[in-house]
């Protein structure tokens, strides 16, 4: 259960990240802006590789909400660093706020606004590219919820293990293209090089969308995906284990204001 003291440090986290909505908008709007461009292209794809009545929007939308979700994970910036620079830190760990209830409570508006960016892709995917699931509505929630979870993992690893935010930012941006792209956010992971295709399953993004490609055109539900949810489940393990043997409250990070 959370504390009262996360909650509050959340609050004070949720507010640095309204403060400058800019990069969320951003995760949001341009997904948008190339599914229009990209659509046609996606539908070629898919229809090529047999998928008869393909619109595009079926393997286009999740691979877009899934990329940009990957770069969404620079706000971890925003909640980690920047409060170094402003010189707060000192400040937060000073409150009665324990290591853990800073730590926790920093990653939750970062989870929630991932969340958020995630189902608005999709709904904008839905009403402006007639994006449908044709399986369990419910199973695609689960598997969004659990793959948020591994990117908010991924950004606490990141802030646990980089002094400088521009460090931390430099190295998410560019190891969660990698993943977005070697999971097949960009084009499916089939029609991807051979030696693409084995280093796909080392990526968290290639059985996010796996799993949402069966739920989307297989009529798929949550039992049906379980082997991608354990996996992303073990991504979640990995990421866990080296944020919290990494993080210390008192290590001097280097942010930007």
């Amino acid at each position: 259960m959370l504390s009262r003291r996360s909650l509050v440090v959340a609050g004070t986290g949720a507010r640095l990240l309204l403060a400058d909505p800019a990069p969320i908008i951003v995760t949001i709007v341009l997904p948008v802006l190339f599914g229009a461009f990209l659509l046609p292209s996606s539908r070629a794809q898919l229809r090529q590789s047999g998928i008869a009545n393909a619109t595009g929007a079926e393997h286009l939308v999740p691979g877009l909400a899934v990329l940009f979700a990957f770069l969404g994970v620079s706000l971890v910036g925003t909640l980690f660093f920047r409060e170094h620079a402003w010189g707060t830190w000192d400040r937060l760990r000073a409150s009665s706020a324990s290591t853990a209830d800073i730590f926790v409570g920093k990653l939750l508006p970062l989870y929630a606004c991932l969340l958020a960016q995630l189902a608005v892709v999709f709904t904008a995917g839905a009403v402006m590219f007639g994006y449908r699931v044709t399986g369990s509505l419910l199973a695609l929630a689960v598997v969004l919820a659990l793959f948020v979870a591994v990117l908010v993992a991924f950004g606490a690893m990141l802030a646990a293990v980089f002094r400088t935010m521009d460090q931390a930012i430099v190295i998410g941006n560019v190891g969660g293209m990698a993943m977005a792209g070697l999971g097949g956010a960009l084009a499916p992971a089939s029609t991807l090089p051979a030696w693409a295709q084995a280093a796909a399953h080392a990526s968290p993004a290639y059985w996010t969308l796996d799993a949402i490609e069966d739920i989307t055109l297989h009529r798929a539900g949550l039992a049906d995906v379980t082997t991608p949810l354990a996996v992303l489940a073990g991504f979640l393990v990995l990421f866990s284990a080296v944020a919290v043997a990494r993080f210390r409250a008192e290590d001097t990070k280097v942010g930007t204001t």
